[in-house]
C-alpha cells in the first residue's frame, strides 16, 4: 500500500466516526493522520518506530491490515 492511499482510508474512517469535523480531518497531512493512528491517545507513545511504520505501510493491503501489523509489532515490542 502506498502512504497516501492509507491516509485516504484513515480519513474515511474519521468521516464515518463523525468525531471531528470533516474540515479538521481534511486539514491533516498524510503523515499527521497516520501518526494519529499509531500514537497512544493517552501518553502519545508510538506503537511502532519509523522503520516498522514504513514496513507496515508497504505490507498492508488496507487500513485494517495496517492496524493488525502495527498491533503485532507493538505486542512484540512489549516483550523485548
Amino acid at each position: 500500500m502506498i502512504r497516501h492511499r492509507l491516509a485516504e482510508e484513515l480519513r474515511e474512517r474519521q468521516y464515518q466516526l463523525r468525531q471531528a469535523p470533516r474540515a479538521s480531518v481534511d486539514a491533516l497531512s498524510d503523515d499527521e493522520i497516520i501518526e494519529a493512528y499509531i500514537a497512544c491517545s493517552h501518553c502519545g507513545e508510538k506503537q511502532v518506530d519509523a522503520k516498522q511504520l514504513k514496513a507496515a505501510i508497504s505490507q498492508a493491503e488496507h487500513a485494517e491490515h495496517f492496524f493488525a501489523i502495527c498491533s503485532r509489532a507493538a505486542h512484540h515490542k512489549a516483550y523485548l
